[in-house]
């Protein structure tokens, strides 16, 4: 094994044992990624109700298994920043695929998003006249909250 794949997986463990920390810490999450029970139950594979080594590092695993983007045994930093943006992306497609999916089969269709479309443009029209205009956005006149989905 060459030195620049040692330090690539030592990077990788310490990386993954920072980010893997949030097991121990039991304070809630502001929102972004999962929460720290969630993980804990994710990489409990036997619903044992606790964690061994080879289940924490198939947790592990699991988000670097597909890093090796040209498949030649090593994983650069290049090749975790691309899988990290697309495991970002992919969170963020569930999310809207989610929010959008009215029949909850995974899929969006045109009618569906049409559909979402017009409920948040009703919420946003405020005096129900049809249009949208700047003091009914949210933020503005004391609106003050993020218009919510």
């Amino acid at each position: 094994m060459s030195k620049s794949t040692k330090i690539a997986i030592a990077f990788l463990a310490l990386a993954g044992t920072a980010g893997t920390s949030a097991f121990a810490v039991a304070q809630p999450s502001r929102g972004q990624g999962m929460k720290p029970q969630m993980r804990f139950e994710r990489a409990d594979a036997d619903k044992s109700g606790d964690v061994t080594f080879e289940e924490f590092a198939a947790a592990m695993n699991e988000r670097l298994v597909n890093a090796d983007g040209n498949t030649d045994g090593k994983i650069t930093v290049a090749e975790v920043a691309d899988q990290i943006q697309r495991m970002r992306a992919e969170r963020m497609a569930e999310r809207l695929i989610k929010r959008f999916d009215a029949n909850g089969d995974g899929e969006l269709t045109k009618a569906e998003i049409e559909s979402r479309q017009k409920k948040m443009f009703a919420l946003m029209d405020r005096n129900d006249d049809g249009k949208i205009v700047k003091d009914e956005m949210p933020g503005r006149n004391g609106h003050g909250k993020r218009f919510q989905q």
